[in-house]
């Protein structure tokens, strides 16, 4: 998928949505620069579940919310307030508001104070601009250094993501592959129901349960991986497999959870509890 391609998919999905179409259309435009890359009807995870904002600049780490009159009952400015509160505290990311309730007038100024906060934000020092190609390349973690949860790095393919540690494979179809830590694994979890597996990550994605619903099975699992740390590692990087927001299937990096060996059973499953959100690339020697 090229640029154009990705654009026109994004702006898509306003359809049917005229106060937002054209509040983004209205920003994109008048921005005019593909160097910014934008994502409409982002999800952000919640305590209580997932949100989602009607148009998001990752590279900025900026929400811009479109409230049209349902937004302004009582029970919805409160809602809305919680709301905003779980994002912020969730990702320390901005969030910007038009009200499109009001005149045409009033809501274009309020695009333009919008579009001057996104220069503004731009002309940070930390400003990388948006390369579709170099966003799923494991080379352009590798000379990062590292990849971080806040940078919502996510792969096409799980050779890309394995290729961030060390390795050059050409092609890699296995749910875990080996980290140049002894002790430590890359993991591909379906992080939902799957055949007999029934695996979960909480609200906050701060633990994971991998559990197997034939409950012999399940318990032959957890006892395997509790006492033979050496070939079951009890740290794992975790890539989970995720559709994206266009549709397509991605490995996106959750951060690195340790087994809580006291919390895992037969019927609870194995529970991983994340213990850092960054974590170390390798050159491929």
């Amino acid at each position: 998928m090229d640029k154009k391609e990705y654009i026109l998919r994004q702006l898509a999905r306003t359809k049917g949505k005229k106060y937002e179409a054209y509040v983004v259309y209205r920003i994109m435009t008048i921005l005019n620069d593909l160097a910014l890359k934008f994502v409409t009807q982002q999800y952000v995870s919640r305590p209580e579940g997932r949100a989602l904002t009607d148009l998001f600049f990752p590279q900025l780490g900026l929400h811009i919310e479109v409230d049209e009159g349902q937004h302004f009952t009582e029970q919805n400015i409160e809602a809305d307030k919680i709301r905003e509160a779980d994002i912020v505290n969730a990702t320390g990311h901005e969030i910007l508001r038009v009200d499109v309730t009001k005149d045409i007038e009033l809501i274009n100024n309020r695009i333009d104070e919008i579009v001057m906060r996104v220069t503004q934000l731009k002309a940070s020092n930390t400003f990388v601009p948006w390369s579709i190609e170099a966003e799923f390349d494991s080379d352009t973690y590798i000379k990062k250094g590292y990849i971080d949860v806040s940078d919502n790095v996510a792969f096409k393919t799980i050779k890309d993501a394995c290729n961030c540690f060390g390795h050059k494979y050409t092609g890699y179809q296995r749910a875990s592959a080996p980290h140049p830590d002894f002790d430590t694994v890359i993991w591909f979890p379906k992080l939902f129901p799957n055949g007999e597996w029934e695996n979960n990550i909480s609200f906050d994605e701060e633990v994971i349960t991998e559990k197997n619903v034939n409950l012999e099975k399940a318990r032959e699992h957890v006892i395997s991986h509790i006492s033979n740390k050496e070939k079951h590692k009890h740290k794992r990087i975790v890539f989970a497999k995720v559709k994206g927001n266009l549709g397509d299937i991605l490995y996106r990096f959750r951060g690195i959870y340790e087994l809580c060996i006291n919390e895992s059973n037969e019927v609870t499953g194995l529970v991983w509890k994340r213990i850092g959100k960054r974590v170390e690339t390798f050159p491929n020697l």
